[in-house]
């Protein structure tokens, strides 16, 4: 009976190791990967489109990248400026706005009767294919009302996000 019992204790074992054996075994994947994309989106130009007593000062605009800097003097209440900025899609990777610089601080900022506003982008839905541009329009305008007599000078950087579109 002792025999049997050894015998069985062996058998057991042995079984024990060939399982232990088959479920430890390590999955190696050795390769590599290749992709040709790459991303490059960037403001590629700024126009200024109209002037109604209004000067750019301090080599305005500038950009790098995708923020834009305007410093505008304004000569008197309801002088206004408007610029058309070109954002281009270089990259071959679609992308899509996906926010840009909340102007409500840079507006709030003294004197309040200048304000930026932007059109011709909505965050999260402006889509930029690779191999095209988006025209945004960045519009510094004083307070017609505005009570406010000598000339006035605002500063304001407007930073556009892209993320890849999916």
């Amino acid at each position: 009976m002792k025999q049997k019992l050894l015998i069985g204790a062996l058998i057991v074992v042995g079984l024990a190791s060939i399982a232990y054996a088959a479920f430890s075994q390590s999955l190696v994947i050795n390769g590599t990967a290749k992709t040709n994309a790459d991303w490059d989106v960037k403001i590629t130009g700024i126009t200024q489109v109209d002037a109604d007593g209004a000067t750019d000062v301090n080599g305005s605009p500038t950009f790098t990248a995708t923020t834009a800097t305007f410093d505008v003097e304004l000569a008197y209440p309801g002088a206004s400026a408007t610029y058309d900025v070109t954002v281009t899609n270089a990259g071959s990777i679609d992308a899509v706005l996906d926010s840009l610089t909340d102007l409500t601080t840079v507006n709030g900022q003294a004197p309040t009767d200048i304000t930026f506003t932007v059109s011709g982008v909505t965050a999260g839905t402006t889509a930029l294919t690779a191999g095209a541009t988006n025209t945004v329009t960045v519009e510094v305008e004083w307070d017609p009302a505005s009570t406010l007599a000598t000339q006035e000078s605002k500063t304001a950087s407007i930073t556009l996000n892209y993320i890849q579109d999916m």
